[in-house]
């Protein structure tokens, strides 16, 4: 009750700073692909939520429902360099179970300033993490493995190296992105494999930004601001250039593990694989709401229904 209490007050406040923050345009809509664009000086902050339904192989083990959580700080010193900090908690419904799970450092580092084929990108992540953590940030590797595993015994924490390898390319509205990963377990060098597809368009509009207002009857009535003409009393209009503002992203990514250093390959029934479409809407005074939906397509997968806040300074 203790820890429920905690993460509801952490999330109101969360969400109450969000609210009421100054943003800059996001940008990016993925959830678990990651693309190429860092802008200098953007500070972040997100909190991610899932509602899970366990996989077919986990109900079995006993696993029901559950919430789980993810805020995210993040920060671009360079056009090139990116660096978040994260923290993981959940909620099982109807058992009590409830955890924080620990935490992840990630940086991302775009290998050229200008844009060039595939803008290739590395990243690297550090988890710190209960064995037990929930939160799907990827899938790699096997549920089932196609081998037999030697025993290990149930380490207290696991504490796992991601580097993934990220290609990706904006053409129009649209982005492509590619992302191979690894997951490296400092402890035993077992390493397992992993992918993301992402494809993402951006919905814009006209929006009309007037720089210079005037009478209709009396044009040498001007202003640089909305109001009235002094001589007749009509509303000045406005006259400028429209501005394409982006309203909301539509994103579809394909995730899913790929086997690991002992047995590379794809086994569908013994792996996580999922289809994910999302939208990203950009609300009034710069919230950004995204809201995703991973559909498991093996028994080896959940269903998750995803939402994110995101404001960047």
């Amino acid at each position: 009750m203790k820890l429920k209490k905690y993460f509801i007050q952490n999330v109101a406040g969360i969400a109450t700073f969000m609210l009421t923050s100054a943003i800059s345009t996001a940008q990016e809509g993925y959830f678990t692909t990651y693309g190429h664009e860092v802008e200098k000086g953007e500070l972040e902050f997100m909190l991610m939520i899932d509602h899970t339904s366990p996989s077919k192989v986990d109900r079995e083990e006993g696993q029901r429902n559950f919430l789980s959580q993810m805020p995210k700080i993040g920060f671009n010193p360079t056009n090139q360099l990116e660096i978040e900090l994260m923290v993981e908690s959940f909620q099982e419904f109807g058992t009590g179970n409830a955890k924080f799970t620990g935490f992840r450092f990630e940086t991302r580092y775009r290998l050229f300033k200008k844009e060039v084929f595939l803008n290739p990108t590395i990243y690297f992540e550090f988890e710190d993490l209960d064995p037990e953590t929930r939160f799907k940030m990827e899938t790699s590797g096997w549920i089932i493995t196609p081998y037999k595993e030697e025993p290990e015994g149930n380490p207290e924490r696991e504490k796992i190296l991601e580097s993934r390898l990220i290609l990706s390319k904006n053409i129009g509205n649209w982005n492509i992105a590619f992302n191979w990963l690894n997951e490296t377990d400092t402890r035993t060098g077992a390493t397992p494999f992993g992918y993301a597809l992402g494809a993402m368009y951006k919905l814009p509009y006209s929006e009309h930004e007037a720089s210079v207002y005037s009478c209709p009857m009396h044009s040498d009535e001007v202003s640089d601001k909305p109001g009235e003409c002094s001589k007749c009393g009509m509303k000045l209009t406005g006259k400028g250039d429209k501005k394409n503002v982006v309203a909301s992203t539509l994103t579809f990514e394909l995730l899913g593990g790929l086997g690991d250093n002992k047995q590379f390959g794809i086994i569908p029934w013994r792996q996580e694989h999922y289809f994910q479409p999302g939208i990203m809407l950009h609300l009034p005074n710069g919230l950004m709401l995204s809201t995703a939906f991973a559909i498991g397509l093996t028994d080896a997968s959940d269903d998750m229904v995803r939402i994110m806040l995101m404001k960047m300074f």
